[in-house]
């Protein structure tokens, strides 16, 4: 397995956190395969594995709304305008997670590799699902 930091800076590029191929399980935007089309490691490694790459969505989403209502509000103060402010909050709110979603993904593959190591037995049935030979 890679080190933490090369998992980690793999995933921020959308490559697989394992083997660094771009050919990795992002289907194209909203959509996935279920392996890796290179090392076969696959995505969804346990039951509820979909709720990590949800909370990231969600904490760098609210991180963003928050930082984009404090720049606007001392960007506008003291005439607040209501209208725009709204309008740039809804259109973060709804850009910024459409926009991060397969990053959260392969960041929270790379994330739980490193705390949660593949056993021989997930790493065997990835090489067998690339065809690699052992």
């Amino acid at each position: 397995m890679p080190s933490t930091g090369t998992m980690f800076r793999r995933a921020v590029v959308l490559k697989c956190p394992r083997c660094g191929s771009r050919k990795t399980f992002i289907k194209h935007w909203l959509g996935r395969h279920e392996r890796c089309r290179t090392c076969g490691i696959r995505w969804h490694r346990e039951h509820g594995f979909e709720l990590g790459p949800i909370a990231l969505n969600v904490f760098f989403t609210f991180l963003t709304l928050g930082v984009t209502m404090a720049v606007a509000l001392v960007l506008s103060a003291p005439d607040f305008k209501v209208v725009p402010l709204v309008l740039a909050i809804g259109a973060t709110a709804v850009v910024v997670p459409l926009l991060i979603y397969p990053f959260t993904f392969t960041l929270w593959l790379a994330f739980d590799l490193v705390s949660h190591k593949p056993d021989e037995r997930e790493l065997a049935e990835a090489d067998a699902a690339a065809g690699v030979s052992a």
